[in-house]
């Protein structure tokens, strides 16, 4: 697609190369990061390689020169036992390189010392702070943020969407940002955990070898826990479809799309952006939006969902007991997975 309205926010997988490719697209406005080692403050992946300081500031002066905003992740739910002044220090020494033009945070209680430390750099809201309205978004502009990635329970819920850009007409300095392909599910009862779940299963361990009397047991699980009970429960996980985007820029209801993760292969990262960029895939949805569950039994074909399926998603207030669409779409879409 020639420019599309809602341009792409897309994270560092380690691979200069595939951010150089993307830039190139023309349809990336951000590329976010981590930290390198020791500078980290993100909520982090374990066993991925952490960038070194050379690549992050090499990976800051392409986006400089070509436009692109930077944005550091300082998502971690809890930043108490964080050096902030080493943080601040860390962020400083970055301006040679270009600098960052945002910081994504998802503890609420660091915004303060932040909007004070760095008053030309844009607060920007993780998904983990669970911003979900109009009224969230004006107590944390009066805080001194000004970008919002919604949770994401928003991305299939017109009503918010609707009042979010009805009070964007009196805060004129705010964007806002929607996460396409997170692997949580509708309603999620551990979503609250799952930025968590991979540093607590590996605690977990720790203390189960350690003989520790704490309940570790549940912990050991990996992946969510959510309890699916059909097929249907795989469509209603609140992703965005590429062919969804254009629904979205027709209503005005965000100014970019994030993309997720930062742990993908360089093949599979290209797949996704490609996918985004083009508002279009041909094959399995569930390889753009993996579920936090893990790999499942069944392939989702994109093509077989209906033309108004996220119009009808967004307008249905999720009356799930009582409606039957979603198992309709999962009977034509779900497909068991062959044999290789």
């Amino acid at each position: 697609m020639k420019n599309p309205k809602l341009k792409l926010s897309i994270p560092y997988n380690n691979d200069l190369a595939l951010m150089k490719w993307a830039i190139a697209t023309g349809g990336i406005y951000e590329i976010y990061f981590a930290g390198p080692e020791g500078d980290d403050h993100s909520n982090q992946y374990l066993n991925t390689r952490k960038a070194s300081s050379g690549e992050i500031r090499q990976l800051i002066a392409l986006c400089h020169r070509h436009k692109i905003k930077r944005n550091l992740l300082l998502n971690k739910r809890i930043n108490f036992f964080d050096d902030l002044k080493r943080i601040g220090r860390y962020v400083k020494a970055l301006e040679d390189s270009g600098g960052i033009t945002s910081i994504t945070l998802a503890d609420p209680c660091i915004v303060p010392f932040l909007r004070k430390m760095f008053p030309k750099i844009a607060l920007q809201s993780s998904v983990y702070m669970n911003i979900d309205s109009e009224h969230k978004i004006k107590e944390a502009v009066k805080m001194g943020m000004t970008e919002f990635t919604l949770d994401v329970s928003c991305n299939r819920d017109a009503r918010a969407l609707d009042a979010i850009r009805a009070g964007r007409k009196h805060l004129p300095a705010v964007t806002i940002k929607l996460l396409a392909n997170h692997g949580c599910y509708l309603h999620c009862f551990y979503g609250g955990r799952h930025a968590e779940w991979p540093v607590l299963m590996e605690a977990a361990r720790t203390m189960l070898q350690e003989g520790a009397g704490c309940y570790v047991g549940f912990m050991l699980k990996d992946g969510c826990q959510f309890a699916t009970q059909e097929p249907a429960d795989e469509i209603r996980r609140p992703y965005l479809r590429p062919e969804d985007l254009a629904f979205f820029e027709e209503n005005g209801w965000a100014d970019g799309i994030k993309i997720a993760y930062r742990k993908d292969d360089s093949r599979l990262l290209k797949t996704k952006i490609s996918a985004y960029l083009a508002r279009s895939f041909k094959g399995d949805l569930f390889t753009l939006a993996p579920s936090n569950k893990g790999p499942l039994p069944f392939i989702c074909d994109n093509k077989a969902f209906p033309k108004d399926f996220i119009e009808h998603t967004t307008h249905c207030n999720q009356r799930c007991v009582s409606c039957r669409y979603c198992a309709s779409v999962a009977q034509a879409a779900i497909k068991p997975k062959t044999s290789p």
